[in-house]
């Protein structure tokens, strides 16, 4: 547009030159002229301001509208200014379990074991939030077969900073290694012994950084204080709470040191006062080994020493963790004086991927998904766990019955076959054998368990 006003301009100027030669009876040309330079500056005006409007059109398009894009990791919805995020997705795991002691009153079972749709997102960048249900009749924390709905995870977590973070609601507690890992990366069918004397999910508030991003990991926070292996969700027979928390290092995460950048340890912990109903404890195929007698029950501080450690280099990965869990407690009976006992479980799991994946605490993804036209078959991972759960031997017989093992000691092989990002299937065969407890023909603890179990999962 500069160039046309710069030949227009010229024009004039050497009109300018000619006008001594110019005739009186041509003058109203010149005039003409002049309005003709107006008009031509007119059209240049608007020809500036539509391409103002384009360009203002066309940077309102590149922001973009709404988003919905749905794959494999769920659906997730984002708003234009992605101040809102939402991400819809779950996973369902159906079990099977086969015990292979003919003389076992068990059944043989086929169950809907975790039925998790979940709701998660962020609001303004700095707000995470999780819904997070249980449907599924073989959650054995709570549900029953009339398929009556838990809510496992409910919570808001405001990331104000990167290493100082607020998190309130209901969520898994600091405690227990393996019980923080999602049970959808679980590498056995069930959780070890060890995780069975940490709290699971608990109602509470607690400050904390990024999970396991950092170099120094923590997390400390107050809670309603759940029971061994059992959730919380309101306290109804005491006024305690528990004080929750862990720290846990991983010295080379951000170095180039290869071979040691998966090596993590620390240690958690919690301390509380509980009253109320004790908890019982289960076998690797879900049966109960140990239980305290109905007249013995929680009454006073209960505190958790937990520590912990894993290790992850190329295909390789092991996980251990001791755990001591400690109780005072009250009988009913007369003549059964109030008590403290310290019970205490170690597990140490590993596992390698023949195929060549990355081992992780968190999610893994084959590096060839499952389709022979392909020549993919997936990741195939082995494994193998080792763990012992010890009660203190000064529970016996007042304030827990004779029928109880005093310990349960079992070791287990897996084979896990991760097809792609949504599909896993798990094998494993499971061996339990115990120290005392009944010997009745048809009693858990008469005789060694033996158990095949299996999961096929669909994450979505």
């Amino acid at each position: 547009m500069k160039i046309n006003r710069l030949i227009v301009a010229a024009v004039v100027i050497g009109a300018q030159f000619y006008t001594p030669y110019i005739r009186a009876a041509e003058t109203p040309n010149i005039d003409a002229l002049l309005q003709r330079i107006d008009e031509l500056e007119q059209k240049v005006k608007v020809l500036e301001r539509n391409r103002e409007v384009d360009q203002e059109i066309s940077t309102e398009k590149s922001k973009g509208g709404p988003s919905v894009v749905l794959g494999s990791n769920g659906l997730v919805v984002r708003s234009a200014d992605t101040n809102f995020v939402m991400n819809i997705h779950g996973y369902a795991q159906t079990d099977g379990r086969f015990y292979l002691n003919d003389r076992n009153t068990v059944n043989d079972t086929f169950l809907l074991r975790r039925v998790r749709p979940i709701i998660e997102g962020t609001v303004y960048e700095k707000f995470d939030y999780r819904l997070m249900l249980d449907i599924a009749t073989g959650n054995v924390t709570g549900s029953s077969a009339a398929n009556n709905a838990l809510i496992d995870d409910a919570y808001v977590n405001a990331k104000f900073f990167k290493q100082f973070q607020v998190q309130v609601g209901k969520y898994k507690s600091p405690v227990g290694l393996e019980r923080l890992k999602s049970t959808a990366d679980l590498i056995f069918v069930e959780t070890g012994f060890a995780t069975q004397l940490t709290p699971n999910y608990d109602t509470g508030v607690e400050i904390h950084n990024d999970l396991f991003n950092s170099p120094i990991n923590y997390a400390i926070g107050i809670f309603n204080g759940a029971a061994d292996a059992a959730s919380d969700d309101l306290d109804t027979v005491d006024q305690g709470k528990d004080i929750a928390g862990r720290i846990f290092a991983q010295p080379f995460l951000n170095t180039d040191k290869e071979a040691l950048r998966g090596l993590g340890f620390g240690v958690g912990g919690s301390m509380g006062r509980h009253q109320g109903t004790l908890p019982s404890y289960r076998t690797p195929g879900q049966q109960t080994f140990f239980s305290y007698a109905t007249t013995t029950t929680a009454d006073g501080t209960q505190y958790r020493i937990d520590p912990q450690f894993y290790y992850y280099w190329g295909p390789f990965g092991i996980l251990g963790e001791y755990i001591l869990s400690s109780q005072k407690v009250r009988s009913s009976v007369a003549g059964n004086r109030p008590a403290r006992f310290d019970n205490t479980a170690w597990q140490v799991e590993a596992s390698y991927f023949i195929t060549g994946e990355q081992n992780s605490f968190k999610t893994i993804s084959p590096l060839h998904p499952f389709g022979p036209a392909n020549g993919g078959w997936g990741a195939l991972e082995i494994a193998a766990r080792v763990e012992q759960l010890s009660l203190d031997k000064d529970a016996f017989p007042n304030y827990a019955p004779a029928t109880s093992a005093k310990e349960a000691t079992s070791w287990g092989v897996g084979v896990n076959w991760y097809l792609n990002r949504n599909v896993k299937v798990n094998l494993d065969y499971e061996q339990t054998s115990f120290r005392g407890g009944s010997k009745a023909k048809t009693a858990v603890t008469a005789r060694p368990e033996s158990v095949i179990l299996s999961r096929v999962q669909f994450a979505f």
